[in-house]
């Protein structure tokens, strides 16, 4: 029995945390950041996240990083969509902000990242040297979009703590692979929060996106991300084999989707 039935059932099913609880998520972010700030311990901080590599060794962060990038988030929704549609928009609409917030906040604060401040001997780098436009951290700030999201639609203790341990894993990587301070790291958390609030909000006035032809142009959009993502240049060489699955996965399974909403012997789901 296919999980969705009809229309009927493809309402925006997220149900917003009361007011107290939105607030107070980036309050204690906000207040981790002032700390830091204030401290002067950002860069000891970063130094000492920075070096968990020496004892887990360099893939599993370059790995665990890719789980953050934008092309990959979008390249799901498709998969997505042949599961939970109302998922699926929420999560569209949150990307399309996101790219335009995250975007300007980089290009407004244009904060040096570690490798223009740091002698290049002071710590350890995975991936490619980046310099410019650290905060807020994107990949940090993606996870915790689709983490939200996710937690927010489904409800459930272990969808919980998968998303929590996501944002934490590769809000981290983004320290451990040296192109981000934990002051970044902490706004892109604080940004992704409030971002995906306002992507399931938006997606709840603009039900209309469960519909098959709406749900149809996020597939092929997330079916364009699956193979920008199969060539995309990284910078995490040691991720090759992940990134290159993942896109293959994610297309095929986006395909599948289309399939199934108008190929009319697989749409009795739909």
């Amino acid at each position: 029995m296919p999980l969705i039935r009809s229309p009927a059932d493809n309402i925006i099913s997220a149900r917003l945390p009361p007011w107290p609880v939105i607030l107070s998520i980036p309050a204690v972010l906000a207040v981790f950041m002032l700390l830091l700030q204030l401290s002067g311990a950002s860069v000891a901080l970063f130094r000492w996240l920075n070096a968990f590599s020496r004892y887990t060794g360099e893939p599993l962060w370059a790995n665990i990083t890719l789980f953050g990038e934008g092309l990959l988030a979008v390249a799901l929704l498709a998969p997505i969509a042949r599961w939970r549609r109302d998922i699926a928009w929420s999560l569209f609409l949150s990307a399309l902000i996101a790219t335009a917030v995250v975007l300007g906040l980089k290009d407004l604060f244009a904060m040096p990242r570690p490798a223009l401040v740091l002698a290049a001997s002071d710590f350890n780098i995975i991936g490619p040297q980046l310099s410019v436009a650290s905060f807020p951290s994107g990949h940090t700030a993606t996870i915790t979009i689709f983490a939200t999201v996710m937690m927010l639609h489904l409800r459930r203790a272990y969808v919980y703590a998968i998303a929590v341990l996501a944002v934490l894993l590769v809000g981290l990587s983004r320290v451990v692979v040296g192109a981000h301070w934990p002051m970044d790291v902490l706004g892109g958390m604080l940004l992704g929060w409030l971002l995906a609030l306002a992507g399931i909000r938006l997606a709840q006035h603009l039900s209309f996106g469960v519909e098959r032809n709406w749900q149809t142009a996020v597939c092929l959009f997330s079916l364009t991300a699956a193979v920008l993502f199969w060539g995309a240049e990284t910078g995490q060489h040691q991720a090759v084999w992940l990134q290159r699955s993942a896109a293959i996965l994610t297309g095929v399974l986006g395909l599948a989707t289309l399939a199934k909403m108008w190929w009319p012997a697989k749409n009795r789901g739909w």
